[in-house]
């Protein structure tokens, strides 16, 4: 039975908890190739024993990890939950739309890190983008994909429309 991945595993191959299966594939080779035993960057600095424990760690931390991407990838596959009409009702557009789409987010029962692997969308923009930091959000140009791309996993009727009161509102030009 393969363990959970942890925070040390991602701190031996180097990664951010938010790393794709692709990331931590390319990290993987990248730390075997630097302390396998052709390697000049670490030919005199260890002995052989030394080598082969951290190359074992980081072959565990590698196991972990994809297992870990594999269920997540396996789990976003899978249907949304049942959810009541009430709960699927589009957001007015008198109201603010980043509290609605957390309000949406945790209704499916959704983390951020959920929505951030799904979407590629960084942590930090979908937190700014829920509680409407304006000031930390990047470009129009990627915060529109940014958005789109969150009320579309979401599920939400017309995300079009959404991303676009959305960019009207960090803009400042509200209704």
């Amino acid at each position: 039975m393969t363990k959970k991945a942890t925070f040390e595993d991602y701190r031996i191959l180097n990664l951010p908890d938010e790393a794709t299966a692709d990331e931590a594939r390319r990290a993987y080779h990248r730390m075997k190739a630097l302390y396998a035993e052709s390697s000049l960057a670490t030919y005199s600095l260890m002995e052989d024993d030394q080598r082969f424990e951290i190359l074992q760690r980081i072959e565990k931390a590698y196991m972990h990890i994809a297992h870990d991407l594999r269920v997540q990838d396996m789990a976003s596959t899978s249907p949304l939950p049942f959810l009541d009409s009430d709960q699927l009702a589009p957001p007015a557009f008198n109201e603010r739309i980043g509290p609605y789409l957390r309000q949406r987010r945790e209704i499916l029962g959704f983390t951020i890190k959920d929505v951030a692997r799904r979407t590629r969308v960084r942590s930090t923009y979908l937190e700014d983008i829920e509680n409407e930091h304006f000031g930390n959000l990047p470009a129009p140009v990627y915060l529109r994909g940014f958005v789109l791309e969150y009320a579309r996993l979401l599920g939400l009727p017309d995300p079009e429309k959404i991303t676009q009161f959305f960019l009207k509102q960090a803009s400042g030009g509200e209704e």
